[in-house]
């Protein structure tokens, strides 16, 4: 009975293992192929380890990130190795950006700040950061994922345009960045040469709210900035004309003008009057 249950336990623990064990042996064909591959490809030289320890390392990385780290490793060889094993936390996350972009995206894995940037705000940021390298990650780290959507909508004038009316505060004293940015992000280049060459104008409440509201007419040239910036100046100095005038004094002021007025008439007609007479 004890060896039939006996039996009975070691099948069942072989069936439940069994896949685990095929998987891992699968891996680990795979990661020497890998490291076989690299080091014909990348040499001796630039391998600098044994094909074991090669194997060794590129199995580790499959067995946390599956097959695709494979896969990236023989694309990219040694380096990219490094870089996923330095990418620490963050590894599953690099092996994914890798496998898309290919080897330029080491420019970001191998950087933490750039790679935190693109864990945090997805293959937007990447794309960004790699569209317009030095560019785009002070704007992205101020602005998140609405300065990413914007610079992957424009070229590399604009993105300069951007990055300098943030630096320079003007993006921000603006107000309602995140709308401002989604602007650009929805008309490109177009809608940035716009507000780089009306940001003064841009800067009167009204006229922000007026472009925001409805960006097409203004981009296209059919409405004017001009129009919503002179009505606000016009009302604000008019209001503030009659906010500190002083009504009773105005009151004042024209009565004894008024006075005067006609005082000075009578005057001048009693002094006529009396010419007249003595002639």
């Amino acid at each position: 009975m004890n060896s039939a249950i006996w039996s009975v336990a070691v099948a069942f623990s072989v069936y439940c293992l069994w896949p685990a064990a095929a998987s891992a042996g699968a891996k680990s064909l795979a990661a020497r192929e890998a490291a076989d591959y690299v080091l014909r490809k990348f040499g001796k030289e630039a391998v600098a380890e044994s094909a074991e320890k090669l194997t060794a390392r590129i199995e580790s990385l499959a067995l946390k990130y599956g097959d695709e780290a494979v896969d990236v490793v023989r694309k990219g060889g040694p380096r990219t190795l490094r870089a996923i094993e330095r990418s620490g936390k963050f590894g599953s996350e690099a092996t994914r950006l890798l496998s898309r972009q290919g080897d330029k995206a080491l420019w970001i894995v191998e950087n933490p700040q750039r790679l935190k940037l693109f864990v945090r705000y997805g293959d937007d940021a990447a794309a960004a950061m790699l569209k317009h390298k030095g560019v785009a990650e002070p704007l992205i780290s101020s602005f998140h994922k609405p300065a990413a959507h914007a610079l992957g909508a424009v070229d590399g004038q604009n993105a300069r345009r951007l990055a300098m009316m943030a630096e320079s505060g003007e993006l921000a004293r603006l107000g309602r960045t995140d709308a401002l940015l989604a602007t650009v992000s929805r008309f490109g280049n177009r809608g940035m040469d716009f507000i780089w060459k009306n940001k003064k104008a841009l800067a009167v409440g009204a006229a922000l709210t007026a472009f925001l509201a409805d960006p097409q007419p203004f981009i296209d040239g059919s409405a004017q900035l001009a129009d919503q910036f002179a009505r606000p100046v016009a009302e604000k100095i008019g209001g503030e004309i009659a906010r500190r005038a002083d009504w009773t004094w105005l009151g004042i002021t024209a009565t004894c003008a008024g006075c005067a007025y006609f005082a000075l008439r009578f005057m001048v007609r009693e002094k006529l009057r009396r010419r007249r007479l003595q002639a």
